[in-house]
């Protein structure tokens, strides 16, 4: 599946495709990044501000979209707005401090953090589920975006200056 995006990617301008490819839950700036340096060539800062853009741009339509769908879900499937209930109550509880206190910064680090389940969709989908306060997860989410992407970037960079020693 993977090969099949960046191929399609490929026969975009590279800005637009690198944008679009950090856009994607799948691929985001961990992927995305790497690919624009390497595959589609080019420059550092540039590939940065291109995947750093794309990342940041389906917040506004998470945060936008989600309550409306999590409305409409508890209108048409009420089992599973019970079934979804129960497992946020069951969140707060166990949680529930914590998401007043740490919510946002517990946002930022999951930005921040590569790995399965975690960047920009992740944190901005729990920031509409948990109600912490949309400005103080937007602030988060950029800050860590930010973070992230430079540190995909340094890592890429220390990769591409190996290679080349080698």
């Amino acid at each position: 599946m993977i090969e099949t995006i960046f191929a399609w990617a490929s026969g975009l301008p590279a800005e637009l495709a690198a944008a679009l490819l950090a856009s994607l839950p799948i691929t985001e700036t961990r992927l995305a990044l790497p690919f624009a340096i390497f595959a589609l060539h080019l420059a550092p800062w540039s590939a940065f501000l291109a995947t750093l853009i794309g990342n940041l741009l389906p917040v506004p339509f998470i945060f936008a979209l989600l309550t409306p769908a999590l409305r409409l879900i508890h209108v048409r499937f009420p089992r599973l707005d019970d079934w979804f209930l129960r497992w946020r109550a069951t969140q707060e509880k166990k949680f529930g401090e914590s998401y007043s206190k740490w919510g946002a910064f517990f946002l930022f680090l999951l930005v921040v953090t590569p790995g399965p389940g975690t960047g920009v969709w992740t944190a901005s989908a729990l920031a509409v589920l948990f109600h912490i306060d949309l400005r103080l997860s937007a602030l988060s989410i950029v800050c860590g975006a930010i973070v992230g992407t430079l540190a995909i970037l340094a890592v890429t960079q220390g990769v591409f200056v190996g290679l080349n020693v080698l």
